[in-house]
């Protein structure tokens, strides 16, 4: 029966450790999933950014382009001119205009960047080029920078307009026709002019590539991968925190139905002892007196010297020892419910000792008592403490056999009162130190095994605990009491 309710609470415990493996594994699988998904959008959101800053910068060219078309003030390095100014933003790494692959109109790059002193299509794939020629968008890394492209069109509102694009634009292969008072000289529009021609700049025929620095991208990137990885360990040991917690109370719901089981079976077993007890006590106790008095009666008128008179002695001595253990048990079968008052513990202590200081067992025996100063008072039964004390003290007597020292201690510990009976005699027998507990065991050669049974069950109907162990030299009995 007990190995199959160890299998159970095996199984119990191994399915517990099973679930909560489990929801470890689910809550890390959904938190990096959710890490990745947040990355992965924030990368997005990143790009984007980058591609509008692009795209925003050529159409700032452009609309600079046009104006100045428009105002007649080209002058043959102005485009050049228009693109070293737009590096003052520290986000732009370089600029080209681009005629085709073999043909840069204009370019300019920051220092320490490649595009300062190669092509503006240095380092981009084959790909990316391909897009570029067939004038195609393109948005991408390159190294440590983004780069962003699109066809340069200062003229696309005109086109988009329709009626108000100039005849000489409706056809790719035409040029801008001379501004009028040309044929008279240079005018106002001429230097304009001139550069369109000089750079051959016709609409939809160029191409923008700007090319931004990725250091801030690639610094956020890292930040948001610091943040996730934190913000996820954290919630790992928020979750591992609630996962133990959740171990520990069905550790401890586990523990106290083991607890209430153990109750529910101590309670029953003694109860069918107590019947026993009850009938034994009836049919024993009646025929014991009677032999006792018999005893005594043949026992009467022999010399106390006599052989006869010895025997009889010790006839009534064993039965005196049968009437205490039917009594020892009636009393560990039916235990009497504690009466829970206010209790000076160290008074009942140095009771206890002046009581049995006199007594013949603790003869040649030093009894020391130490009572820890403002001790609170404890909440329990004065006699049923009272019989505590006595019978751990005068098993500590008995245990240095006359000729030692038994000390009691009386202390406060937390929320419990604690008393400790030290002796220096040879100490508790091998094996489990509780088992002195266990109802009929016992050392003596005439003991009954119930005292400190006795003692458990009352100090257990207390809320307190009762615990043994070896000392250096001796044994040391140790039992607790709440507080009042």
């Amino acid at each position: 029966m007990a190995k199959a309710k160890d299998k159970i609470k095996t199984q119990e415990t191994a399915w517990t450790w099973f679930i909560l493996a489990a929801l470890m594994v689910l809550i890390f699988s959904v938190l990096a999933i959710t890490t990745l998904q947040r990355l992965e959008a924030g990368k997005q959101l990143q790009e984007q950014a980058l591609e509008r800053q692009g795209l925003d910068r050529v159409r700032i060219l452009e609309g600079l382009v046009r104006a100045t078309m428009r105002r007649g003030f080209w002058r043959p390095n102005l485009l050049e001119t228009l693109l070293e100014e737009m590096l003052a933003d520290p986000a732009v790494t370089g600029l080209a205009i681009i005629k085709d692959q073999n043909n840069v109109l204009a370019q300019t790059g920051a220092k320490g960047w490649p595009m300062y002193e190669k092509n503006a299509l240095t380092g981009l794939s084959p790909e990316i080029k391909d897009r570029i020629s067939r004038g195609l968008t393109v948005q991408g890394f390159v190294g440590d920078e983004f780069i962003v492209g699109m066809p340069f069109e200062p003229l696309r509102r005109f086109r988009r307009m329709g009626r108000s694009l100039p005849a000489w634009a409706q056809r790719l292969d035409q040029e801008p026709p001379p501004p009028p008072g040309m044929e008279r000289g240079p005018g106002p529009h001429h230097g304009g002019h001139m550069m369109m021609r000089h750079q051959n700049i016709q609409p939809f025929e160029a191409y923008a590539l700007v090319r931004l620095s990725a250091e801030n991208y690639h610094a956020n990137q890292a930040q948001a991968l610091n943040q996730a990885l934190l913000l996820g360990l954290l919630i790992f040991l928020a979750a591992g925190t609630v996962a133990s917690l959740i171990w520990v109370s069905a550790r401890r719901r586990s523990q106290e139905l083991d607890r209430l089981r153990r109750e529910v079976a101590e309670s029953s077993h003694l109860a069918a002892l107590g019947r026993l007890a009850g009938s034994v006590a009836h049919e024993v106790r009646n025929p014991l007196s009677a032999i006792r008095g018999m005893v005594q009666y043949l026992a009467k008128g022999k010399a106390p010297e006599s052989r006869e008179a010895e025997i009889a002695k010790t006839a009534v001595s064993e039965v005196d020892r049968l009437e205490r253990v039917v009594s020892g048990l009636l009393e560990y079968t039916r235990p009497r419910k504690p009466r829970m008052v206010s209790l000076d513990l160290g008074e009942s202590v140095e009771s206890v000792v002046d009581l049995l200081g006199g007594d013949p067992r603790c003869e040649g025996v030093e009894l020391r008592t130490e009572v820890k100063p403002d001790l609170p008072p404890a909440l329990a039964d004065p006699d049923q403490v009272r019989q505590v004390l006595v019978n751990l003290v005068v098993n500590a007597v008995q245990a240095v056999d006359g000729e030692g020292k038994v000390e009691i201690t009386a202390r406060v510990s937390g929320k419990m009162l604690w008393v400790d009976v030290a002796d220096n005699g040879p100490g508790l027998p091998q094996g489990e130190p509780d088992q002195i507990f266990d109802p009929f065991f016992s050392t003596k050669e005439r003991g009954t095994g119930l005292g400190l049974a006795i003692v458990r069950r009352i100090i257990k109907a207390h809320g307190g605990e009762l615990k043994a162990q070896n000392r250096e030299k001796g044994a040391l009995v140790s039992f607790s009491l709440p507080k009042a």
